[in-house]
């Protein structure tokens, strides 16, 4: 009985000692700390961010317009959507 007492009063100060631990440390602290040390994983999710950015820039330069007359249909076509766009918002207000 004494032992499972003395087993409880230690878990109870563990669990305490830790709660006060978190206490005395606010959360900006934390999430200063935990951006600034970021480690493995703050590594791993920059490259993949940055892997993606590439990959998201490749794919807007394969897809814009070479040539003068793509870019002026392709402006054609913006503006073309955009008249759409007000003509759809005019007939809903009406």
């Amino acid at each position: 009985m004494a032992q499972a007492r003395t087993s409880t009063c230690l878990a109870f100060m563990v669990v305490l000692l830790g709660l006060a631990t978190f206490c005395y440390i606010s959360p900006r602290e934390l999430a200063a700390s935990a951006q600034a040390h970021g480690g493995i994983v703050g590594e791993l999710a920059g490259t993949l961010k940055r892997e993606d950015d590439e990959a998201e820039v490749r794919e807007i330069r394969e897809h814009e317009p070479q040539t003068r007359e793509e870019r002026e249909e392709a402006h054609e076509q913006a503006e073309q959507a955009a008249l759409q766009a007000a003509q759809a918002r005019e007939g809903e207000e009406t």
